[in-house]
């Protein structure tokens, strides 16, 4: 089919295309108006930002004046402790209270008090321990004739148990020594039920954790330690019934506490140290012929039967009988008794300390044999 156009209608195409074409440059120069504008605005943003970076210049400056000033006055204060530390009169360290090698990771591990190292502080704190022994309450060496429901047996049961929960959390010594405290002092006042035993155990533990550890195990683990046999409730409740019995006298000498004193007296070794242990936990696990003795006089004994067990030139030196106050002629019934426990704790039926201290952390002490006990010829008269 072939194509056709009227003439009169040519005339108006080309007027609507002249409309288009003025519409078309008349929207480029409105561009180029509003392109001008964003430049203009760009330039006065720039002049801002510049303005804005000179501010923090100058700011940085002020601050690096004042840090230089600082560590002046930092390094002339650094400067006078040097020389006050530095004269001869604060510098003079007798040999005596130099720790010796080996006795730094003992110091750390088990003994963190280091001013037992230091002589100026060292008697102040024997002083202060014998007389907070003689002042702290203690147990009735008897009670268990009064607990009806309770035997010397069952006891032992209680403290193995202990021991072994306090060596899987890694708990302190000393945690343990002030649970069978609260234990037995507790019993010598209130009689307990044996299905409320347990209960006494956990919470006693509970409260010496909280004087020892930096994160005591709390009522709901030790819920489970007992197999749920206790809500966490029963154990704070046990809690706060012990507080009340005791009367919140929470802090009493242990065994332990002396331990650590007549150890650091003669920097002994670490085997002579664990051994010394040793024999103050298998006395508390026993129990029945040490409750009448003060912690000074168990721990007095149980350094000199470590030091006699592993064959040292004297067992009990001139120096410790001194210190402690205590002859070898006074110590002597106790360390035969300790000698006995010490030879018959291979056949006990509770194994937690015999486990404890057959381990490498404690120098396998437990596997040591006993040597013959003479004492008549052991006391050292120099």
């Amino acid at each position: 089919m072939a194509t056709f156009c009227i003439h009169e209608d040519k005339p108006n195409y080309e007027q609507h295309c002249s409309q288009h074409i003025k519409k078309f440059f008349s929207g480029i120069q409105e561009k180029k108006i509003g392109g001008s504008k964003c430049i203009e605005n760009r330039s006065t943003f720039q002049s801002l930002n510049n303005s804005r970076k000179q501010d923090d210049a100058k700011r940085t400056k002020l601050k690096n004046e004042d840090s230089k000033e600082c560590q002046l006055k930092n390094k002339q204060k650094k400067e006078e402790v040097e020389k006050l530390f530095l004269d001869n009169s604060f510098c003079k360290i007798d040999k005596e209270n130099e720790i010796p090698s080996g006795m730094g990771e003992i110091e750390n591990e088990y003994f963190p008090l280091s001013l037992l190292y230091t002589d100026e502080y060292r008697q102040d704190i024997w002083r202060y321990l014998t007389r907070s022994e003689a002042q702290a309450p203690r147990c009735n060496p008897n009670f268990i004739l009064k607990q009806t429901d309770l035997s010397w047996n069952s006891r032992t049961i209680l403290v193995d148990w202990l021991v072994s929960v306090a060596d899987e959390f890694k708990l302190c010594e000393n945690t343990f020594h002030l649970s069978v405290n609260y234990i037995d002092r507790f019993l010598s006042q209130i009689f307990v039920a044996r299905n409320k035993f347990q209960l006494l155990g956990a919470a006693a533990m509970l409260l010496a954790s909280k004087m020892e550890e930096y994160q005591p195990l709390d009522a709901q683990e030790w819920s489970y330690l007992t197999g749920y046999t206790f809500s966490p409730r029963q154990v704070l409740k046990m809690e706060q019934i012990i507080l009340k019995a005791l009367k919140f006298r929470m802090q009493p000498p242990t065994t332990y506490g002396f331990i650590q004193h007549l150890c650091s007296e003669l920097r002994m070794d670490p085997k002579t140290v664990h051994l010394a242990m040793y024999f103050c936990d298998l006395a508390l696990l026993e129990g029945e012929d040490y409750l009448d003795h003060l912690p000074s006089k168990l721990a007095a004994s149980s350094v000199v039967l470590a030091r006699h067990t592993l064959a040292k030139s004297k067992p009990w030196p001139q120096k410790l009988k001194k210190v402690s106050g205590y002859s070898l002629k006074e110590l002597s019934p106790v360390v035969q008794r300790q000698q006995k426990t010490f030879r018959e704790s291979p056949m006990r039926e509770q194994k937690a300390v015999q486990t404890k201290y057959s381990s490498p952390k404690y120098n396998r002490v437990a596997l040591v044999r006993p040597r013959a006990l003479m004492l008549e010829y052991l006391e050292d008269e120099d």
